[in-house]
């Protein structure tokens, strides 16, 4: 029953503590796991930990009689306040526990989902608890909760750039206790032992917070027992130690020396993306031993011993890291080289450590170092190269809030092999390095797709393209305009001076059989097509179709959807087809006591399927949308970490504020502000799938400040909409008395929101962000049918 005069302001109050402490410990979770576990784990983890949200809705909905005598005071609401900051703080305690743990396994990960499911399960159990206790002030409790995340979403960025992972997540744990001081107020009574045990579980949580930042107890996640990450064999097999750990938004970034090597360090982010650091004379005629070193025994180097002195001019390498590619550089004789490098506490690792790498990043005159992302600088300067060269990194860790999205990039899609071409030279090439075969051919299948878009055909586009064939580092080379065959000719015998593989490699004008790869070379003479070549490749069981920034996974060699993922898709869908399906059976059976008659009864069974659709649609929308617009808005605002921000501050906000707004409007009013509202959703997602990439083309030059508020502009006004209809669906259940499944409709939400984060990847990886984002409009369109006919 809702009391008739409730202090709505220390009630939004607690909320928007709560919800800036579940966003915030959500992005947290992110950078914690992305040190121990490979993405896809990140993702699953997560994704399942979220449905504790759902589950909680659930909970309240089932246990709703139990619940009413529990909370005879209003103690109820402080206190699982103060059990969801407990689990924060035990939660990561556990995480860091379970990490040290001897083997990762299936029992390793459900205990991790299982560790995390208790924090979101609180928060879910009390926030559906607010919505079914106060439904007529559902506009200003769902814009306190969606504000606060907004805020804690830029706000949790500024404390793991300041503090790190597990101090800012235990400095979370002490915060989310406040919100029970707030909620407390909400009762009639106040009961002074009660408040007494709330400061109490504060005081000791932020004792556990101050421990962690003045170092007297500083508990520490087991980086490198995974053996998919690559720090794994850098620890185990070859002996290294941790020399130095920055923590950041972007990550954990680690410098590994190696007693048996002295001349070597890595640095490696989340334990993967490894980059080798050299010992360094800082003079490139005399490099030093290990430096030069490199010239016989790294195949990277292979291209810079047949350039031309007109083809030395200048260089554009993109993720220097260690600074391995510009030591190639400036020993293959280039005169000037620009570098950008997207992790700023990697460039700060490299020049604190200038002693060791000859001041690789500052000490050279012809050496200039830009922190920010490769594919955004290219595109927003008209300057051209004589080289552009990238080393694939093995990317095994997330960059996004759900883990998935953001783990790739736009350095290597079809458009972005288009932008290299328009900024060579005449007699420019491109340069990638990479680990394994398959990197080769997906470089080599975005490429001919690149070429194919300019009106070239195959046969003159493999005329541009040579590779070098190598067990562990194979190199990719694209020129702007065809390779002479005398170059060629001189190319392809050091193959064996160097110990390289002709089997794996490829040289236009190379015919006789056996030389080199006969399947490229087959290619290159036109006897096969390259969808044959492809389909051959796809039979073996690897996927190397083009990747376009609209379906950027180049990574993704793996045929149809990543396990994983389809794992966490068929999860929350059946657990979301319980959550509807179940009560719904129940009502049918016992119908509500509050309304007896037959006609009412009637009403209700009516009620409850259009009431599943608004919530389930809303929630599985949203999520669609906003990890849709996150992967678009990267390459616009040149920093993952930036563009989650920006996003999600603009989002959440915005719908903060339709939320509030909302409020205005009279019960007779609602049905038809949730159908309009809907409808302007759905239109202005359409609109901004197909005017956005024009608007950023535009606007891609102009400074960051410009196009970050350009951006806010951009969303705020979706968001404001988007923020509509949830509270007015809570407000239509109160005065059509469905009430009382207030609850199941929020576990509805929360289900079918961690299913719409998942399908963005299913859809994403299948066909493209693009079809994500129609689906998401799909979803609101869904809304304004159901409730125009209502």
């Amino acid at each position: 029953m809702e009391k008739t005069t409730s202090p709505s302001l220390s009630l939004c109050g607690g909320v928007f503590l709560i919800t800036f402490s579940i966003i915030s410990f959500e992005i947290t979770l992110t950078r914690l796991l992305s040190v121990v576990l490979s993405y896809h784990y990140v993702f699953l983890t997560l994704s399942l930990a979220m449905l504790g949200l759902g589950l909680g809705g659930m909970c309240v909905y089932l246990l709703w009689s139990k619940i009413k005598s529990w909370n005879s005071n209003f103690i109820l609401l402080p206190s699982l306040a103060s059990l969801f900051s407990l689990s924060i703080s035990a939660s990561v305690i556990l995480i860091i526990i379970i990490s040290h743990l001897d083997s990762l396994n299936s029992i390793t990960i459900l205990l991790y989902c299982g560790t995390l499911l208790l924090p979101f399960f609180t928060a879910g159990v009390l926030l559906a608890y607010v919505f079914r206790l106060f439904p007529t002030l559902s506009p200003k409790i769902y814009s306190a909760d969606l504000i606060g995340g907004a805020l804690g979403s830029l706000g949790v960025i500024y404390l793991l750039n300041t503090l790190g992972g597990i101090s800012t997540a235990f400095l979370l744990g002490a915060f989310a206790s406040t919100p029970a001081f707030f909620l407390i107020t909400t009762g009639e009574k106040r009961n002074k032992k009660i408040a007494v045990l709330f400061c109490t579980n504060f005081i000791l949580l932020s004792i556990l917070f101050g421990s962690s930042v003045t170092g007297y107890y500083q508990p520490t996640l087991a980086i490198g027992r995974n053996p998919e990450k690559e720090i794994h064999d850098a620890l185990t097999k070859f002996n290294g130690e941790i020399v130095e750990t920055k923590w950041s938004a972007f990550g954990r970034t680690d410098l590994i020396a190696f007693g048996d090597f002295p001349n070597h360090m890595d640095i490696y982010i989340d334990g993967t993306a490894g980059s080798p650091m050299f010992k360094y004379s800082g003079n490139a005629r005399k490099p030093g031993e290990r430096a030069d070193l490199l010239k016989t025994s790294f195949p990277g180097y292979f291209p810079f011993l047949f350039l031309e002195e007109e083809e030395r001019n200048n260089a554009l390498i993109i993720g220097p890291g260690g600074g391995r590619d510009i030591l190639l550089a400036l020993m293959g004789g280039v005169q000037e080289i620009i570098t950008i490098e997207i992790n700023k506490d990697l460039v700060e690792l490299v020049r604190k450590y200038s002693w060791f790498n000859g001041n690789i990043y500052a000490g050279q005159k012809n050496v200039k170092t830009i922190v920010g992302e490769g594919r955004n600088f290219i595109k927003r300067q008209k300057d051209k190269y004589d080289i552009i060269m990238l080393s694939l990194p093995v990317t095994n860790s997330s960059r996004s809030l759900e883990g998935y999205a953001l783990t790739e990039n736009f350095l290597f899609t079809t458009e972005s092999i288009g932008d290299y071409l328009d900024h060579l030279t005449d007699e420019g090439r491109l340069l990638v390095v990479g680990h394994n075969d398959f990197e080769v051919l997906r470089l080599l299948s975005i490429s001919l797709a690149a070429f194919k878009k300019r009106g070239i055909n195959v046969t003159r586009a493999m005329s541009q393209i040579y590779i070098v064939g190598s067990d562990e580092y194979p190199v990719f080379v694209l020129k702007k305009n065809p390779l002479k065959p005398a170059t060629v000719f001189r190319m392809y015998p050091a193959l064996h001076q160097f110990k390289l593989e002709p089997i794996l490699s490829y040289f236009p004008y190379i015919k006789q059989v056996g030389s080199i790869n006969p399947a490229l070379m087959a290619l290159g003479s036109g006897h096969i097509v390259f969808e044959g070549f492809e389909k051959m490749v796809r039979d073996r069981g690897y996927d190397i179709r083009p990747v376009t920034d609209n379906r950027p996974f180049f990574y993704q060699f793996e045929v149809g959807i990543p396990k994983p993922v389809a794992l966490v898709f068929w999860s929350s869908a059946i657990l979301m087809g319980l959550i509807i399906v179940i009560p719904h059976l129940y009502v049918r059976k016992k119908p509500s006591r509050s309304k007896a008659s037959f006609k009412n009864t009637r009403y209700i069974q009516k009620g409850l399927p259009r009431s599943t659709a608004l919530f389930s649609m809303i929630g599985m929308g949203f999520m669609l949308v906003e990890i849709s617009f996150i992967q678009r808005f990267i390459l616009f605002l040149e920093h993952p970490v930036l563009s989650l921000a920006v996003l999600l501050f603009s989002l959440l906000g915005g719908a903060g504020i339709g939320s509030l707004w909302c409020s205005r409007f009279t019960p007779s009013k609602i049905n038809k502000v949730i159908y309009l509202t809907a409808l302007f959703i759905f239109s202005m997602i359409l609109v901004y799938t197909y005017l956005l990439p024009i608007l950023f083309n535009q606007l891609m030059g102009v400074d960051l400040t410009t196009r970050v508020l350009t951006s806010i502009i951009v969303l705020v006004p979706l968001g404001f909409l988007m923020g509509i209809p949830f509270p007015l669906g809570i407000r239509w259940l109160k005065e059509k008395n469905l009430e009382n499944h207030i609850p199941w409709m929020w576990g509805v939400n929360g289900a079918s929101s961690v299913l719409g984060s998942v399908m963005t990847i299913v859809v994403a990886t299948s066909f493209g962000f693009t079809e994500s984002l129609l689906i998401g409009a799909s979803c609101y369109l869904i809304v304004f049918l159901t409730f125009l006919r209502s």
